[in-house]
């Protein structure tokens, strides 16, 4: 007789955060966990990442075009994969900002949300021209961080892979079509105010994030910890 496959798994609907579209998905197997997990042994940053979307390939039920999806939709959704899968709570370690004794916290992976601001993604750089900035993808950020690149060239590279168009009252370019080193020294060419723009734009990018109140339990001081992107609420 042949084995039976078991566990008919539960379905469950998360809200892709960009997007705001319902999708299905069900906890990832134990296939799936060897596949995380091995890719975590391997401490390869490239290997990490795209496992994280491999599961999330898998585990989602209704069409998705992964490479679509931005960094925090990513984070978001397969913090919730996981909650689902192996533990609805995580439990990190937070230094106490007095007496830097590091506290056990206990999170709950249901609370954790992406807030969506509004923000204008259109910047006037002068008379002529005006960009019109996107959230990055997911994919774009795992060539970022595998790259060996310093923290300033990140910034650079997620900045350029932030720009969506340039208008004039002529025509639209699309970054998407100019090659990489072409935009960076488009970007090299912005004066320090036009960057400036820009980098507000980054700056007030979703992220995943959760705040945390805690009493030290070595010194007793009230401590305040704002949990930002995935790294935080597995460390």
């Amino acid at each position: 007789m042949a084995l039976p496959r078991l566990n008919e798994s539960p379905k469950y609907e998360i809200i892709i955060p960009s997007t705001q579209k319902s999708i299905r998905y069900r906890p990832f197997l134990v296939k799936e966990q060897k596949v995380l997990l091995m890719a975590l042994e391997s401490e390869d940053q490239r290997q990490i990442l795209n496992s994280i979307v491999n599961t999330i390939e898998a585990c989602v039920i209704d069409p998705v075009k992964t490479q679509e999806l931005t960094t925090f939709d990513v984070e978001y959704m397969f913090t919730q994969i996981r909650a689902k899968s192996v533990g609805e709570t995580s439990d990190i370690q937070i230094k106490c900002k007095s007496c830097e004794h590091m506290n056990p916290i206990k999170i709950k992976l249901d609370d954790i949300k992406v807030d969506m601001p509004k923000i204008d993604n259109t910047i006037k750089l002068d008379d002529k021209y005006a960009i019109t900035m996107r959230f990055p993808k997911y994919a774009s950020s795992i060539e970022t961080a595998v790259n060996g690149k310093t923290s300033t060239e990140q910034m650079y590279s997620m900045i350029a892979n932030c720009l969506d168009t340039l208008n004039t009252d002529d025509e639209i370019i699309n970054f998407a079509d100019e090659a990489k080193e072409d935009i960076l020294k488009f970007v090299e060419s912005l004066t320090s105010a036009q960057f400036e723009k820009i980098v507000s734009f980054v700056q007030q990018m979703p992220q995943l994030k959760h705040d945390v109140q805690y009493d030290c339990e070595a010194c007793g001081e009230k401590n305040e910890a704002v949990l930002q992107g995935m790294q935080d609420f597995f460390s």
